[in-house]
């Protein structure tokens, strides 16, 4: 399958990588508006000037002939590009989130729908180490029915990512370009979606953040379990794992997810530390199944229609931190 990359700034030299290492598909041209980041993919990749193109238009109206693209830009883009490339009869595979509101995510994944096409979101957190393993135990029911799960991620980003990054002056940045990870996870890990939300968010001084960068979240889920879950991308105090410390509590015992590992502690008897693989490359993994999905006329795991289910916990948690008030999901 022949595909483009739109966007080459920092998360894309990671995807760069991966379309470079994956034999599942050929990269044919890039599309960076930035003319030193364009060079520095063309150096890259060693694709010809010809097939590094400024803007989708260009790419869309030249002889490069692809199947797919796969974008990798700031979120306020993804709206106007996947749907000006779903409509061009382009499959997409799309970094998270999948919109920055819920109305232009309905609006993609009808898109999606009308074309034909392919709308995939890339939830690569799912094939982190650890968490294959933890959702297999859990669906199995190797600790029973799962009453609670607590979620705590720490994380001092306040100069990670370098001066003038849109991350800073992004409203909503942890919920909107972090938590979503994690919120997919919940989904995933208990195979259920949220029933009712009630969040707070707050702003963390002695950084570069302009607006908040914490957040807390409570969640009952349809299966009733309840969901603990406290983010802050701007911390003072001991760091987790992009993962976060994850808890699972059921009625026949416990399991502990951190980046040491995976515990399995059932009541009655001593704790477990279980097996778990380590890791393939997480966006070359999207890549393949991206590339089988649309080779079976099938849907990805995490393709757009349910991927809005993980995005629908971010905005109910903006909705709740901005009114005070618990939402019901619909």
């Amino acid at each position: 399958m022949n595909v483009i990359q739109i966007g080459t700034g920092k998360m894309g030299q990671r995807w760069l990588d991966a379309l470079l290492a994956s034999p599942d598909v050929d990269l044919v041209g890039v599309v960076e508006p930035v003319d030193s980041l364009r060079q520095a993919a063309i150096d890259k990749t060693g694709l010809d000037s010809a097939h590094a193109f400024p803007s989708v238009e260009t790419a869309l109206a030249s002889e490069t002939a692809f199947d797919a693209a796969i974008i990798v830009t700031p979120p306020p883009s993804h709206r106007s590009l996947a749907e000006q490339l779903l409509r061009a009869g382009k499959h997409v595979l799309l970094e998270k989130p999948l919109s920055t509101n819920m109305d232009d995510a309905r609006e993609l994944v009808d898109c999606a729908a009308h074309t034909g096409q392919t709308l995939m979101v890339a939830q690569n957190y799912r094939h982190h180490r650890g968490f294959p393993e933890l959702r297999h135990a859990i669906h199995r029911g190797q600790i029973g029915a799962v009453s609670a799960v607590n979620v705590r991620f720490e994380k001092d980003t306040r100069t990670m990512f370098g001066e003038g990054d849109f991350r800073y002056s992004m409203e909503h940045v942890l919920l909107v370009d972090m938590s979503i990870h994690h919120f997919d996870l919940i989904r995933a890990a208990l195979g259920t979606n949220p029933r009712r939300l009630y969040a707070q968010t707050w702003h963390v001084p002695g950084g570069n953040y302009q607006y908040d960068a914490a957040a807390s979240v409570l969640m009952t889920m349809d299966s009733g379990t309840t969901v603990s879950y406290t983010g802050n991308w701007a911390s003072f105090g001991p760091e987790t794992s992009w993962n976060a410390d994850w808890e699972f509590v059921g009625d026949a015992g416990r399991m502990l997810w951190t980046d040491e590992g995976l515990t399995l502690h059932r009541w009655g008897e001593a704790a477990l530390d279980l097996e778990v693989a380590e890791p393939p490359d997480a966006q070359g993994v999207l890549v393949r199944e991206f590339v089988t999905a649309i080779a079976a006329g099938a849907q990805p795991p995490t393709h757009a229609r349910d991927n809005i289910n993980s995005l629908a916990i971010v905005f109910a948690a903006i909705e709740s931190s901005l009114s005070g008030e618990v939402i019901a999901f619909d």
